[in-house]
């Protein structure tokens, strides 16, 4: 247990000591008798009743500052140059869904794990075309990378399934990504 020596932090520490307690003296003057009779409860209720009427709804704006932006922001997909109508078609198997893809030059999208094994995330690409490494024999994807604006190489193998095509969103073949 912890002793108060100093009557200047005895003073202070009064402040955190239960209300009901035996340790608190209860012939303390309190400026508000409602928190000396500890109704609580009463003391809240009128100072809320006191405001009720301060504030009409009608008073409120209905759009407030920060909702008045949402509409003008763009969504994830609108930042990929992804139309909000666009048809997403899933596809189960990743090898589908690239050489799709590459075929009908369309965006495409999947989650990802690097060669480390560390999840990298959601990756939206422009599929161009894909290789197999000599080194490792892995199939390799390589793509223009929307989310980082750059060109990206990935490990087919490392594609999770049920990637998604967005139909109809296509890009011309980048040139700087030669065959």
């Amino acid at each position: 247990m912890l002793k108060i020596i100093s009557s200047y932090l005895q003073k202070e520490s009064q402040s955190f000591i239960d209300w009901d307690s035996d340790d608190f003296p209860q012939d303390t003057p309190s400026t508000n008798k409602a928190i000396n009779d500890g109704n609580y409860e009463e003391y809240l209720t009128d100072n809320v009743d006191d405001f009720d009427d301060a504030i009409e709804l009608d008073d409120i704006p209905q759009e407030s500052g920060h909702t008045q932006f949402l509409d003008e922001m763009p969504t994830g997909n609108e930042m990929l140059g992804i139309p909000p109508d666009t048809k997403e078609i899933v596809y189960p198997n990743p090898l589908d869904l690239i050489y799709d893809g590459i075929e009908n030059h369309e965006l495409i999208s999947f989650q990802y794990t690097n060669r480390h094994g560390a999840y990298a995330g959601l990756r939206t690409v422009e599929p161009h075309y894909t290789f197999m490494a000599m080194t490792t024999g892995n199939e390799i994807l390589v793509t223009f990378d929307r989310d980082v604006n750059d060109i990206r190489a990935f490990i087919v193998g490392n594609i999770h399934p049920n990637g998604v095509l967005y139909r109809g969103v296509t890009f011309e073949p980048r040139p700087e990504i030669g065959v």
